[in-house]
Order: C-alpha cells, then sequence, then structure tokens
C-alpha cells in the first residue's frame, strides 16, 4: 500500500516537474496575459504535488487552511486565465 502511494507520488513529480519547466519556458516569450495565468496555474500544480510529497514522508505537518490553498489556487488561476481569454474574444 506505501509503496503504491511512494510510486504514484513519484510520477505526479516527474509529470508536474515537467510542466512547470515547461510552464517557465513558454512564460519568457509569453505576453498574453491569460497565458501567464496558465503558466502561473502549471508552477502552482507543481507546487502542490511538492507540498503533498513533504506531507506524505512527515516532514510539513498538514494544516487545512495551507492544504485548502494549495489544492484549489491552480485551478482558480486556470479559471481567472480562461475569464479573460473570454472576455478578450468577446471584444473582437
Amino acid at each position: 500500500m506505501m509503496g503504491e502511494q511512494v510510486l504514484l507520488i513519484l510520477i505526479d513529480n516527474i509529470i508536474a516537474g515537467i510542466a512547470a519547466f515547461l510552464a517557465i519556458v513558454v512564460w519568457v516569450k509569453t505576453r498574453d496575459i491569460s497565458w501567464i495565468f496558465i503558466i502561473l496555474s502549471a508552477i502552482g500544480f507543481y507546487v502542490s504535488v511538492v507540498y503533498k510529497t513533504l506531507m506524505l514522508f512527515g516532514i510539513v505537518v498538514s494544516n487545512i487552511v495551507v492544504d485548502m490553498i494549495f489544492n484549489y489556487i491552480p485551478i482558480v488561476l486556470i479559471i481567472v486565465a480562461l475569464t479573460l481569454k473570454a472576455i478578450k474574444n468577446m471584444k473582437r
């Protein structure tokens, strides 16, 4: 059971790390505000995965407020990005 959980968190870390790396690469050339929020969401997701990893290994103690922030910030950033993109597309 614990081995499966460690394997899943390892896969999460690898995938989130790749997404965060690519987000940083794209950020350098991005001028569109909606894309910046998507990039911040990818980075926020990576931070969330790292936080969950640290909790799994007992390095940090779970806190409901921090848990909620790390769980919901990436999706809130995506909502902001999509809203900004929709507003921008309606003006055309």
